[in-house]
């Protein structure tokens, strides 16, 4: 059996390179991100031309970390935000943002480095009910907040905070918010044996109240929310049977359409008076599934299913259970006598979130590797030029020369087995300043700084350039002939600037003037000065 296993590593390029696994053959600690891996005996050697960093992969018997960081959670204590989301750098064209957009953040708590967990208050707009009181059980839990990702602020610009989208669980939009970030615990899953009519733990009891995504029939793997918490011992990393009993059936319309159909058949001489609804309260109580929780506030808890005998639905009770008490049996002799499968080495793919990028900007590497179940691994990764800083289980690396780059991710078991993967990024040199360019010249009589109609149909078209680029500006730059006074030059500069704003509508604050330093003519130099450039030429 192969169990995923998410990894994310952010980086920007790197280049191929084997590396050993720990002579130990346990997981590399990512206390230690730096430490180069050696490669197996049987891969040839080649000298990497960078340290390769070295992250854990997450084990296989552990929720992912999608499932930890976008499961959501039901709280009766309201959120108090760091930050909003007012708009990001796809502007209005985008609204929804993604991994590895940029979002702006505004509010007093917002501080550049700050990593934040996105979320979104969440209400339900149908306000359809799943169960009798749904709604009502619901509104006694507390507030619903679903997990969008986690984010970065690179920047502060006029007070807002300029983050990158490093994990995306859903698109991000305007209104949503963010708090600090924080680490959430990592339950392991545990072996439970499945019994359909186990006899009640007499533990704690509650019910399934509502499920992520407004989900109303849930299946395996998949996130819910129950109304028992802290307050009544729950914990992560506890198990729970979900049950279901026959009131449940009797309570829903459409469930309870085969209780009015004929229940006797024409072979039958004794038909019974049969009636369901007097004796479904005394019918067992079946199981349905397993879940195990992954976050408690004091009176809710958030709960991901791992075994489901058929669909989920929303009111179905939970109980918690002994883990120890339901192990399962021992496999029988017969299949531990069977020949046991040949190890599979793991498994990993990976891509690049942006490609190309420029020198100077970073880029993001996102792994995904499946080792065999019960296994550790590590990964790691190397670089033919570029710097990579290793953060937990991920990495960011800063494109430093222009240049085709490429990043060798490897995972290693604890067995020595290993697999590669390589991803190929464009490292480009940056765009060349803007610079500033002539657009045309105005000619004047002699002796004259009339703005004659040759010279206003000339202007006509620079105003036309000005509307299609609004972030530019025109400089006029005005000149005599020898023999002329040198006034005319500025008055000159002063006429077409005026016919600019007057007869074509341009803001003046975007038309500058000035005499040339040199008696060039009787003339003057329309020159477009982009966002960014100098207007000296």
């Amino acid at each position: 059996m192969r169990t995923l296993i998410a990894v994310t590593i952010f980086a920007a390029a790197t280049a191929f390179a084997q590396e050993q696994p720990p002579a130990s053959g346990t997981a590399a600690p990512s206390s230690q991100p730096q430490q180069q891996q050696a490669a197996p005996a049987q891969q040839p050697q080649t000298a990497p031309q960078q340290p390769a960093a070295t992250n854990l992969v997450e084990e296989a018997n552990a929720p992912t970390l999608s499932e930890i960081y976008c499961s959501g959670f039901v709280s009766k204590k309201s959120v108090s935000p760091s930050g909003t989301i007012v708009g990001g750098d796809l502007s209005p064209e985008t609204t929804a943002y993604h991994e590895g957009n940029y979002i702006y953040l505004r509010g007093n708590d917002v501080k550049e480095g700050q990593e934040y967990l996105l979320l979104r208050h969440m209400q339900d707009p149908n306000r359809y009910e799943s169960f009798k009181g749904q709604e009502k059980a619901v509104a006694a839990l507390g507030e619903m907040y679903q997990d969008l990702g986690r984010a970065k602020v690179q920047y502060i610009r006029n007070k807002v905070g300029v983050a990158m989208i490093e994990m995306a669980c859903a698109p991000a939009l305007p209104g949503d918010i963010a708090v600090p970030y924080s680490e959430r615990p990592r339950p392991e899953f545990r072996r439970v044996a499945y019994n359909e009519f186990a006899t009640p733990s007499g533990k704690t009891a509650g019910r399934i109240i509502e499920a992520k995504d407004l989900d109303t029939f849930i299946g395996l793997h998949r996130i819910v929310y129950l109304n028992v918490g802290e307050q009544q011992g729950v914990k992560p990393g506890d198990y729970f049977r979900i049950t279901r009993n026959y009131q449940s059936i009797l309570d829903s319309p459409s469930e309870s359409l085969p209780l009015y159909a004929p229940a006797a058949d024409d072979t039958q001489k004794d038909v019974p008076k049969y009636n369901f609804k007097k004796i479904a309260g005394e019918l067992p109580i079946r199981t349905v599934g397993h879940l195990m929780i992954l976050s408690v506030t004091p009176t809710t808890a958030t709960g991901l299913t791992t075994y489901v005998n058929e669909d989920v639905h929303l009111g179905d009770g939970v109980e918690m259970i002994d883990v120890a008490a339901e192990a399962p049996e021992t496999a029988p002799s017969a299949a531990a006598a069977a020949p046991a499968a040949p190890p599979q080495p793991p498994t990993i793919q990976c891509s690049a979130s942006r490609n190309p990028i420029q020198v100077g900007e970073t880029t993001s590497i996102s792994c995904n590797a499946m080792a065999e179940e019960g296994h550790n691994a590590t990964i790691s990764f190397q670089t033919s030029s570029g710097q990579i800083a290793p953060h937990d289980n991920r990495a960011t690396l800063t494109g430093t020369a222009a240049g085709p780059v490429t990043v060798t991710a490897s995972v290693v078991d604890d067995r020595n087995l290993a697999a590669h993967t390589s991803v190929n990024v464009d490292v480009q040199a940056p765009a060349p300043p803007p610079q500033a360019a002539t657009l045309n010249e105005l000619i004047f009589k002699q002796n004259s700084p009339y703005v004659d109609n040759r010279a206003k149909a000339a202007l006509d078209d620079d105003a036309l350039r000005l509307e299609r680029d609004p972030n530019s500006t025109l400089m006029l730059e005005g000149s005599v002939n020898p023999s002329e006074k040198d006034s005319l030059a500025e008055a000159r500069a002063d006429n077409a600037k005026t016919y600019l704003t007057s007869n074509k509508g341009i803001d003046a604050t975007r038309v500058q003037t000035r005499a040339a330093q040199q008696k060039t003519g009787s003339k003057v130099n329309v020159v477009l000065v982009p966002a960014g450039a100098s207007a000296q030429q």
